[in-house]
């Protein structure tokens, strides 16, 4: 099955990030940009995932724009109500941190760096949206779906999805130094870290409502948006608030906040709220063809 190849792929450029990611970490040190090796490790894999999306997408019939849900007539709409739908169920969340003591506003930084900072920001959440929501709940599910039927497809893509971002190593700045078993614990350690496991259920249920708005919507761009206003939120509102470590109970023990705790669950129960009101108002595409069918 072309899906096995797919995957295997996947596996394939873990195994080559992992070698390769403490001698780019090292080589930037050298040069003057000491990043963290968890910062190199997962800008390598995204180049070399795009890098091998391109190569193989003939040979795996991964897809084209209309097959995938890019292209849709009625995208620029999908999309701002995504945003909106995001921005509301993400809004909650973060009310819930605040009186919960988990959130406090702080400025870092002043007016021109902020602006700045906010639309490196805004601009990092849309290539996340688009980009993410492209692999996951436009080719992998396509591609799963296909081969293993729509449940499988669903649930295969949507644990991917969550795995993947648990599979975020951290570690200091001389990784260049580590044995081949260290580097290897650094890509498996955390799924072997019971502290992962509320952030990776909590992905994996946030992954699973991106995939309702999918098929509900017949395109990519309604879960874009959404995904765009989440990372926004976080990607920008940490220039003007502090999320704290405390209560792990509310704002989970891991990167992204939220999402491993109850916060998280907050976020998700808001946004599949406001969703349904958006969906609510706008026809699926079965019900709209069937609706143009009968006049």
């Amino acid at each position: 099955m072309r899906s096995l190849g797919f995957l295997g792929l996947i596996l394939l450029l873990l195994a080559v990030t992992t070698a390769a990611s403490p001698w780019i970490a090292i080589g930037l040190g050298g040069v003057g940009f000491p990043f963290e090796f968890s910062r190199v490790y997962n800008r390598a894999f995204e180049v070399l995932l795009v890098l091998a999306i391109i190569t193989a997408w003939r040979p795996l019939d991964l897809g084209d724009a209309t097959e995938i849900g890019l292209r849709r007539r009625a995208w620029a709409r999908d999309l701002r109500r995504g945003l909106v739908v995001g921005g509301a169920g993400i809004g909650v969340a973060l009310l819930a941190c605040w009186l919960g003591g988990a959130l406090v506003p702080r400025l870092r930084y002043g007016l021109v760096q902020t602006v700045g900072r906010g639309a490196a920001g805004l601009l990092g959440a849309v290539l996340v949206g688009v980009g993410e929501e492209a692999l996951f709940r436009g080719v992998l599910l396509r591609r799963l779906s296909a081969d293993t039927g729509r449940a499988a497809g669903v649930l295969l893509s949507t644990a991917l999805y969550a795995v993947v971002h648990a599979l975020r190593p951290g570690g200091p700045h001389d990784a260049h130094a580590w044995s081949g078993v260290e580097r290897t614990l650094a890509l498996f350690a955390p799924l072997g870290n019971p502290g992962v496991l509320p952030s990776t259920a909590g992905l994996f249920g946030f992954g699973l409502l991106l995939v309702f708005a999918r098929t509900r919507s017949g395109g990519l761009w309604l879960p874009i948006g959404i995904h765009a206003a989440w990372v926004a939120v976080f990607r920008v509102g940490r220039l003007l608030f502090e999320i704290r470590r405390t209560p792990i109970w509310l704002i989970g023990p891991g990167w992204p906040p939220l999402v491993g705790g109850a916060g998280g669950w907050i976020a998700i129960g808001a946004t599949s709220a406001a969703l349904a009101v958006a969906l609510r108002a706008t026809p699926s595409p079965a019900a709209a063809r069937e609706s143009a069918g009968d006049t």
